[in-house]
């Protein structure tokens, strides 16, 4: 069993700047994946994104890239041509407006296209020290999800065990419930009746009461669906959607077994119960 949720970051040094990589990941019905990188690795976004779906089948994965503090300066070129254009236009405009005061050159520099840096490229061996970090931080990311799943599992199969305690106790109390509702219906019909009581009369009400009652094929279904909910958890693949729609179905059965029993002591217990199907529904939807 595996978590959705999940976090690793790793910074580090390369022989061109220092780089951190991270990597997010939340709970989502499907795979989606989102790459926030540097201008110099625009490029690479599609290959990290394939590198990121072959590792990670479902989840909302958020990778975060970032460059900086490069060790080496980048050389500064001026274009002395467009300089020469942008004086001249100058010194024709303070002419023109009787402008006394005179040009000064560092104002020249601030000029959009003075000044040229070069561009920076990334060498392959920085390239190859990324990806290399990469796969250390999803391997991070994956163990913590795989520790989350670990204690996920735990909490469910605590729910689990505690829901098929309370059918226990459910059905032993839904029988007796059943016993005392016969007797009472036989005392009124006998009253109403004044002791003249028709035994197929009798039968008949106590059958109808019987069904109307009787929660047996839900209970059935409930210690089905708990058995396969065991099951299901100690499968390797996929399995939180087929969780949450097994959660789902014991939510069903609980509801259809608190409109028909009558009775307190039930009705507490079905309320416990609703309370940990929550809780493994909760569970469920952050399960790879």
């Amino acid at each position: 069993m595996e978590s959705m949720t999940g976090y690793a970051f790793v910074e580090k040094s390369s022989d061109q700047f220092s780089y951190s990589v991270e990597i997010k990941s939340l709970n989502s019905k499907y795979l989606e994946v989102f790459v926030n990188l540097p201008k110099i690795m625009r490029n690479d976004e599609n290959e990290l994104i394939q590198i990121i779906k072959k590792n990670f089948t479902r989840g909302k994965i958020e990778l975060n890239i970032d460059i900086f503090d490069w060790n080496n300066i980048k050389p500064v070129s001026l274009n002395t041509d467009l300089m020469k254009k942008y004086y001249s236009e100058l010194e024709t405009l303070q002419k023109d407006l009787k402008i006394k005061e005179p040009l000064k050159f560092d104002s020249l520099l601030l000029l959009e296209g003075i000044t040229q840096k070069e561009r920076s490229v990334l060498t392959e061996r920085s390239r190859k020290d990324i990806y290399s970090t990469l796969d250390s931080v999803i391997s991070k990311t994956i163990d913590m999800r795989k520790k989350e799943g670990i204690s996920i599992r735990k909490d469910i199969t605590t729910s689990l065990s505690l829901i098929a305690k309370d059918v226990v106790r459910i059905k032993a109390i839904s029988k007796k419930v059943i016993d005392e509702k016969k007797e009472t219906l036989k005392s009124r019909l006998k009253t109403l009746t004044e002791g003249n009581l028709d035994n197929t009369r009798l039968y008949t009400e106590i059958a109808i009461m019987a069904d109307k009652l009787d929660i047996n094929e839900e209970l059935v279904r409930m210690n089905d669906h708990l058995e396969k909910l065991k099951i299901l958890m100690k499968e390797k693949e996929q399995m939180g959607r087929k969780l949450d729609f097994l959660s789902q179905e014991l939510f069903r059965e609980i509801n259809t077994i608190a409109s028909k029993s009558n009775n307190s002591e039930i009705s507490h217990m079905v309320v416990d119960i609703k309370n940990h199907i929550d809780k493994v529904r909760e569970h469920c939807r952050n399960i790879v």
